[in-house]
């Protein structure tokens, strides 16, 4: 009976816990996606200034592993993002709050 009752507790907690982070999420999404926006158009131009000086080859190099990291960067932050809601919305019918 006790069991039964914590667990109850424990899901309506985390109940509470998933529906404000889902109204979190809502709310600061456009500035989220902004911020990392900006960070990749920032450190894009840092990695093409970086290629447009690069004389010697081990520069060029160097270069050529910024773009690389860069791109996986992208494709990290995307998967990040693209994720994020629907890890949200999957504890919130786990839960049982409905999505």
């Amino acid at each position: 009976m006790f069991n039964l009752l914590a667990a109850e507790g424990l899901s309506g907690n985390l109940a509470e816990i998933v529906a404000k982070l889902k109204t979190l999420m809502d709310n600061f999404w456009i500035y989220i996606v902004l911020a990392l926006a900006a960070v990749v158009v920032v450190w894009g131009a840092y990695v093409g200034i970086k290629i447009a000086i690069a004389h010697r080859n081990e520069e060029k190099i160097n270069a050529r592993d910024m773009v690389k990291n860069l791109i996986i960067g992208i494709i990290i932050i995307f998967v990040v993002a693209m994720g994020a809601p629907l890890l949200i919305n999957g504890l919130s019918a786990w839960v049982g709050t409905g999505a």
